[in-house]
């Protein structure tokens, strides 16, 4: 297929980490998305009904991320990767990249995240 809808960089408040700090104050979690679909017909007509309309993608993320505490990255990229493919039927397959910036640990550290595909066939 090829064709990709990317959305970058949206940064939603969410309780991620193993420490109580992490688990009482929600702090800035950011999310990368992918997803890719067939992008031709929506392209041709210039329809956003015949594609994926990013504004509901950032939408989902938002409400899974702020209504769900995790104590991974990886819990959270898995939750939202399979949402994703749960909501939008045109979607084949997505990548999520989910990054903490500056983790509570005692070392400087600009980000940890985690990237995670997953396809269609794989929920």
């Amino acid at each position: 297929m090829g064709d990709w809808l990317m959305v970058n960089g949206l940064t939603v408040l969410s309780k991620v980490g193993c420490l109580p700090v992490e688990q009482s104050v929600p702090q800035p979690i950011e999310v990368d998305i992918a997803l890719e679909m067939d992008l031709r017909e929506v392209a041709k007509t210039d329809d956003i009904r015949k594609g994926v309309d990013y504004r509901k993608v950032c939408d989902l993320v938002r409400q899974i991320l702020e209504q769900n505490s995790f104590r991974l990255l990886e819990t959270a990229a898995y939750a939202i990767a399979v949402n994703l493919l749960r909501q939008f039927p045109k979607v084949e397959r997505v990548r999520v990249e989910v990054r903490k910036p500056h983790p509570p640990i005692p070392v400087p550290l600009q980000s940890a995240s985690v990237r995670m595909e997953l396809s269609r066939d794989e929920i």
